[in-house]
């Protein structure tokens, strides 16, 4: 009976810590089953966390350039747009139906058509210019001047070149020279606004000051 006491003692000392600290060494070397599955399922999620924060920065810097071209685009459109109305001429055409003629300036909320004398360096004199902005896509037409068939012109959608199909708000409102409260179409054929409003995308709205009266008057025939 003592025997039997004393050999389970000794078993149990084993696992009791020495003087050093450590615990005895008397089991076989190695991994369990259970301790090499443990240690795969870890490794294997570490590799999912990695894979996936790299596929997110991926898409997070595929993005950034994508919005850093398309703010370009637009930046680029804004400038182009603000020289051109900066430009404006108060250039007064024919109108069939119509006793006199009227000033080629027609803004709506989402087109506007005005003549400008900013053109190509080769040919000069002056241009009428559309924009107009269609279930997403925004669309550019010119023409040069004088033009016969200017309303005809004006109205073919067969003109139209897309400029960008990636905007989300491209909106104009008016401002007449002696008025505080801005309007969402232009019709009188007799002047041309004193500023147009542009509400583009994410950009702040931005206001373009038109300095057509400080030039005279064309008419179409000239």
């Amino acid at each position: 009976m003592k025997k039997s006491y004393r050999a389970k003692k000794m078993k149990i000392s084993n696992f009791i810590p020495n003087k050093s600290g450590q615990i005895s060494n008397s089991r076989r070397d190695g991994f369990t089953l259970i301790e090499v599955i443990i240690s795969i399922t870890i490794l294997s999620l570490i590799t999912v966390i990695i894979g996936s924060a790299f596929r997110l920065g991926i898409q997070a810097w595929e993005k950034g350039e994508k919005e850093t071209g398309d703010a370009q685009q637009l930046r680029v459109l804004s400038s182009l747009l603000s020289q051109q109305l900066k430009s404006l001429y108060p250039y007064r055409i024919k109108i069939e139906d119509m006793d006199e003629d009227v000033v080629a300036f027609k803004g709506e909320p989402d087109s506007i058509t005005f003549v400008t004398t900013l053109t190509d360096s080769s040919y000069g004199g002056l241009k009428w210019v559309q924009y107009i902005f269609r279930e997403g896509v925004l669309l550019y037409k010119e023409g040069l001047l004088p033009d016969k068939k200017f309303e005809e012109h004006i109205k073919d959608k067969n003109k139209e070149e897309i400029v960008d199909t990636n905007i989300d708000n491209f909106q104009f409102s008016y401002l007449a020279p002696d008025d505080d409260e801005w309007a969402d179409s232009w019709d009188d054929e007799e002047d041309v606004p004193g500023s147009v409003r542009i509400n583009l995308s994410h950009f702040q709205p931005f206001v373009i000051k038109i300095q057509a009266s400080e030039y005279g008057e064309m008419d179409e025939d000239i």
